[in-house]
Parts: C-alpha cells; sequence; structure tokens
C-alpha cells in the first residue's frame, strides 16, 4: 500500500504494514485469496477476545482499518517473532535465552491459549513464527487467521512437526479437528524448539523426509528430552497428551519454574 512501510511480503495470506503514528501499530492486509475466508476469522477471534477481557499474551487488536482492504490493525511486536528471535541469538550472536525469559514465554503461550479456548477459539498452527515479542521481550500469541472458532473446520492445520497422530496413522486434526490436544502437543513441539532452538529431528528435511517425520509422529520416537536444562518434561508430557487442558499445562510450567529458581536461591544462600 503506498505511503505505509511493508514489513513482510513473504505471507501466503497476509501482507504486513507499519502504520504512521504512535503508539506503534500494524496493519495486517489479507491477499485477495483470503478476504473471504481468513480474514473474516481472524476479525472474529480477535474481536471474540477483545468482548472477554484478553491477557497481555495476545497481541492487541483495534479493528479494521478504514481504507485497506481486508486489513486488521494489530499492535506492533517490534522484536519479532519467537522463531526469528531465537535464530538470530543463536546463530549471528553465539549466544542463549535465559531460562527467566524461557519459562515466561513458555507460561505466556499457554495462558494465552488457555484464555483462547475458554471462548471456543483454537489457533491451529501454534508455531513460534506465530508468537511474537514486544520491546520488553513479552510473548504475545497472534496469527488466528486459520483459527476454529465454536467448533467450525479450521481454514489450516498445523505444521507437520507439530501435527498429533494416533497410533493406526490417523491425523487427529483431519478426522476430529482441533481441540485441546492438538493444541497441547503443538505447543509441546514449540517450546521445545524454545528450548533447544531445532525442531524435533533436524536432521529430516520437511519436504523430503515427510513419510519417516510422519512415522516417528505416529510411532512416538519423541527426542529425549531428560537432559533439557528446562522444561523437558512439559514437552514430553505433552507429547503424550498427559495434560487434559492447556490450564494443566500453564500450572504444570509455572510450578517448574517456581521450584527451579527457589532451588537457585537456596543454592546461593548456603
Amino acid at each position: 500500500m503506498e505511503g505505509y512501510e511493508r514489513l513482510d511480503s513473504h505471507g501466503y495470506t497476509s501482507t504486513i504494514y507499519r502504520l504512521p503514528g504512535q503508539p506503534p501499530r500494524v496493519c495486517k492486509a489479507f491477499n485477495v485469496d483470503c478476504i473471504d475466508t481468513m480474514f473474516p476469522v481472524e476479525r472474529a477471534a480477535y474481536q471474540r477476545f477483545a468482548a472477554h477481557e484478553q491477557p497481555r499474551s495476545i497481541l492487541q487488536y483495534y479493528g479494521v482499518h478504514e481504507t485497506i482492504p481486508a486489513g486488521i490493525i494489530l499492535e506492533l511486536a517490534p522484536k519479532q517473532d519467537v522463531h526469528a528471535y531465537l535464530w538470530d541469538l543463536k546463530h549471528q550472536h553465539g549466544t542463549s535465552l535465559d531460562s527467566a525469559t524461557l519459562y515466561r514465554w513458555a507460561a505466556q503461550a499457554a495462558e494465552a491459549l488457555e484464555f483462547a479456548h475458554s471462548v471456543g477459539v483454537f489457533n491451529s498452527d501454534i508455531h513460534c513464527v506465530n508468537l511474537f515479542l514486544d520491546d520488553d521481550l513479552n510473548l504475545k500469541v497472534g496469527d488466528w487467521a486459520g483459527a476454529s472458532i465454536d467448533g467450525s473446520r479450521p481454514m489450516c492445520t498445523y505444521r507437520l512437526r507439530h501435527r498429533l497422530f494416533e497410533a493406526d496413522g490417523t491425523d487427529v486434526t483431519r478426522t476430529k479437528g482441533v481441540g485441546p490436544s492438538t493444541e497441547i502437543f503443538a505447543l509441546g513441539t514449540a517450546i521445545y524448539y524454545m528450548v533447544t532452538v531445532q525442531d524435533p529431528w533436524p536432521d529430516l528435511r520437511e519436504g523430503d523426509d515427510q513419510e519417516e517425520i510422519k512415522r516417528k509422529l505416529i510411532e512416538q520416537e519423541f527426542p529425549d528430552t531428560k537432559m533439557l536444562p528446562d522444561l523437558g518434561e512439559v514437552c514430553r508430557r505433552c507429547w503424550h497428551i498427559e495434560f487434559k487442558t492447556m490450564r494443566e499445562v500453564k500450572q504444570a510450567i509455572e510450578a517448574e519454574r517456581d521450584q527451579r529458581f527457589s532451588t537457585t536461591a537456596a543454592i546461593h544462600l548456603v
């Protein structure tokens, strides 16, 4: 759009423009072939969140743009998304995320998804590229364009490594739709990326090795999380659907965080 700074033109569904003025905001302008499908879904999701006093861990919504066709106005996430931020941190700066921030991100993601589920919205595309960061490195869940609302068929599905399969090879999302179990599984994979800065089975490529990735998912050949410095047990329990709700996931994250830092504090006092 003429006169607006384009921030992202690589999305399958939309282009992101930075809007002038303060506070910093962006317009997510949906591509022509998504105007009648994903645009109304994302607008409806954000409207429902706003009507129920959403937590800060969901991107703030400011309505539909007056002149940009099928454009929704959202708060700017100046620190990019979690995937890009961690990749740069590791490969450009040679550093890693501190544990306190990691636990905060995991808890914020679970908080946002718990709230969304409570008002009948399931994200359907949980991935670190859809988890955004503000200037204070607080995580905010965005991209609800493919969501399921009140049991509707989602407009998209999770990426392969984030997808739940049954033992007989059934893709749960395709047969039963999205729900707590599919969201919990996907969040487990997102948290694994936060901790390790790599996807499960990083030697396998999504295109060339799709059948092998699918086999590992079906047979539950997940990476060993016992040696992870943080949140390994949470990842394992998400992958094995040992949580019934996203609230239980959040509580487990918070309990591990509290134990981790209370133990650390006690060690320093000795």
